[in-house]
């Protein structure tokens, strides 16, 4: 059976985020305006808003009209079963609130509030003035991109308050004074009792720490009394000598400690197993032609597998949270910083599970990493013997992942970078594998589907002339510029989105397009270049595009609308996305629900699953060879994501080649083959 030095202390884990559940949408085929409710239920001394379902209403829609993000809700239902009459609970917390606040005063002075509509078929200027109450001047002057007084149905428009308020009464005003004045009293209680609890928090904070110091202070005392001991009587038996507990004790089988030596290790790393190879294993001989020309170890064992796994899961913090008061809205505090790395740990577990089913024995080598300096992934490689590990797998930030493959590329070793999406990480470093797909295999998936859904049709590739366009914009222009020059089945135009005004009468003027969107500038930029371009895109009547882009970030922008998506045919590369309506997807968020009591994150779970199953099944079945070809090795059944390694050049390490491409279908995401 397989084991896992550090299971027993994350154990608690998926305890502490039973809590949470997943994202669902009601079916429908038309998505509708939610109206809050100020109505409220307290559950676990927690205040929530409570909003029942309608017709139309997503999960996204519903935590977007609560100021809220559609992770914060609370539903006790399946995601793919999520109907209208279901209930959903808000968290009451200050964005809520601000949110059915504005949601009244909405309500109760619409005249006072400026007013953003979706022109329909037939509206004019003159029926949206009497419609408000408001002139035609005023309509005008509250949108000065309009060119012409002629509406287009789909068009965004901001409609003007109709009036001012009137002033209040001498008597009105003091009590709103008055008002205003306990209210700031009342923050500045707040305030002062808050700031008290911080600083006695923070005091009883430096007392643990004062507390954990001396106690690691005694027992380096007595390590080292026990090392002279030792050294001054070598007639004593192993057997014989003084038990020295270390790390976490639970962890540590008695009957084996005392033949150990113990490590005293300054950082917070989880215990190496005790049957973890101590050496690296000889280089494999290899038989077989390839084009990986460097050095592979052979597997330290043929009957078992040892992986070392290193991220931060900052396990000394687990005392810090609370199993009886925990809740959703500790998580929107970040109290603990990684509940997707726990999720991604225990998708490691879902596969350990898997791989023991089919005989395959694993050791894993659990690494707690949160430093990011070069001395201390030094310390943990070497403390951990990461150098004596059939693979690694690291997920790590850009630094100390640098450091780390830096390391492994000195002791041979494989080590797998989760989700990087930067081709530099397997730069002139062969020992280095990424697994977010390529961009070259990125722009073939997409470019095969334009040339097979859309032949003879023309493909406008949006990007920005921005001198601080991101680094996978110019990775995806520059690799777009070269596989294009070598296709002859596809037209195709670069466009820049700064001249996108002559766009859309382009697009009028031709019978089929394709748009891919290269253009990622910061986040705000790029919420109004989605808007911007799905708006008009949507007001083409005729000859709609269809619209892929590189990432996925139009399906959570908060003010994208989903019907216009699915009027478009929206095709999009994802990366680690769980679809409940494929069954093997919904088999593995099943079991996961039933093993951790909480739904599993649509990224992190998936792919270390993946990662885990695929590259330990490799091994068993091929050994080393694997490294040399794994081109020749089919992935196993049990994948959720489809997998493809090709090394990126003569010199560098293995990328993924195989993009994982969705379409907007009835409102929702579903695989394009």
């Amino acid at each position: 059976m397989h084991r896992v030095t550090a299971k027993r202390l994350l154990c608690v884990c998926a305890f502490l985020m039973s809590f949470f559940v997943g994202i669902a949408s009601a079916q429908s085929t038309k998505t509708v305006a939610v109206k809050v409710s100020d109505k409220t239920q307290t559950i676990n001394n927690k205040e929530y808003y409570v909003h029942i379902v309608e017709q139309g209403q997503t999960l996204f829609s519903i935590a977007r009209a609560y100021g809220l993000k559609y992770y914060d809700a609370v539903i006790k239902t399946d995601i793919h079963l999520m109907k209208v009459g279901d209930t959903v609970w808000l968290p009451k917390n200050d964005q809520s609130v601000a949110a059915v606040v504005a949601n009244a005063q909405a309500v109760t002075a619409p005249a006072n509030m400026v007013h953003y509509i979706k022109i329909e078929p037939g509206q004019t200027l003159y029926s949206l003035s009497r419609e408000y109450g408001v002139t035609v001047d005023q309509i005008i002057e509250a949108n000065p991109e309009l060119k012409t007084e002629q509406l287009k149905a789909g068009q965004m428009l901001k409609i003007p308050p109709k009036g001012e308020v009137k002033a209040e009464s001498g008597e009105r005003k003091a009590e709103s004074v008055e008002a205003q004045q306990q209210a700031e009293q009342k923050a500045r209680e707040e305030k002062a009792r808050a700031e008290a609890e911080q600083k006695a928090r923070a005091e009883a904070e430096q007392k643990a720490r004062e507390e954990k110091a001396r106690a690691e202070a005694e027992q380096r005392a007595r390590a080292e009394a026990a090392k002279k001991e030792a050294k001054e009587s070598s007639s004593v038996d192993a057997i014989a000598q003084p038990i020295i507990s270390f790390g976490n004790s639970d962890n540590i089988d008695a009957t084996t400690a005392t033949m150990r030596r113990p490590v005293v290790n300054p950082y917070p790393f989880a215990e190496v197993p005790m049957d973890f190879p101590k050496t690296q294993a000889p280089y494999y001989n290899f038989s077989t032609v390839s084009s990986f020309n460097y050095q592979v170890r052979d597997r330290q064992d043929s009957k078992r597998l040892f992986v070392t796994v290193i991220m931060p899961l900052n396990l000394s913090k687990l005392n810090e949270i609370s199993t009886s008061k925990f809740d959703i809205e500790q998580r929107g505090k970040k109290e603990y910083k990684v509940f997707e790395f726990i999720q991604f740990y225990e998708g490691i577990l879902m596969a350990l599970d898997e791989l023991q089913s089919q005989g395959i024995d694993i050791v894993l080598n659990v690494v707690d990493l949160t430093s990011d300096k070069d001395e201390d992934v030094v310390a943990a490689f070497n403390s951990h013997n990461v150098a004596n590990s059939d693979f690694v797998v690291a997920l790590l930030v850009k630094k100390p992942f640098a450091k780390l493959a830096e390391l492994a590329k000195q002791h041979q070793v494989f080590v797998i970078n989760p989700f990087s999406s930067r081709a530099e990480v397997v730069n002139d470093n062969p020992y280095v594998v990424k697994c977010m797909p390529s961009v070259e295999g990125t722009v073939k998936g997409m470019l095969d589907i334009v040339a097979k859904s859309h032949r003879g049709g023309n493909l406008y590739v949006l990007h920005s002339n921005n001198k601080g366009n991101s680094t996978d914009e110019k990775l995806y222009y520059g690799e777009l510029q070269r596989q294009l020059g070598e296709r002859k089945d596809i037209k195709y135009t670069f466009f820049d989105w700064g001249a996108n005004a002559k766009l859309v009468s382009t697009l009028k003027s031709t019978a089929d397009n394709v748009i891919i969107s290269i253009y990622d500038q910061d986040k705000n930029k790029n919420t109004v270049f989605a808007t911007t371009l799905l708006n008009r895109l949507s007001a083409l009547n005729k000859n709609v595009p269809v619209l892929i882009t590189t990432n996925n970030y139009f399906t959570e922008f908060p003010n994208v609308d989903f019907e216009q998506l699915q009027h478009l045919n929206y095709t999009t590369v994802t990366m680690g996305y769980l679809d409940y309506n494929n069954q093997k997807h919904k088999d593995f968020i099943d079991t996961y629900k039933d093993k951790f009591r909480t739904e599993p994150n649509t990224l992190y779970a998936g792919v270390a699953h993946d990662i885990m199953l695929y590259f330990s099944t490799a091994l068993w079945r091929q050994g080393a060879e694997f490294w040399r070809n794994p081109q020749k090795f089919s992935a196993p059944s049990g994948m959720l994501f489809p997998f493809s390694l090709r090394q990126s050049s003569p010199t560098g390490g293995y990328e993924n080649q195989l993009p994982d491409i969705y379409q907007m279908n009835n409102y929702k995401l579903v695989p394009v083959k």
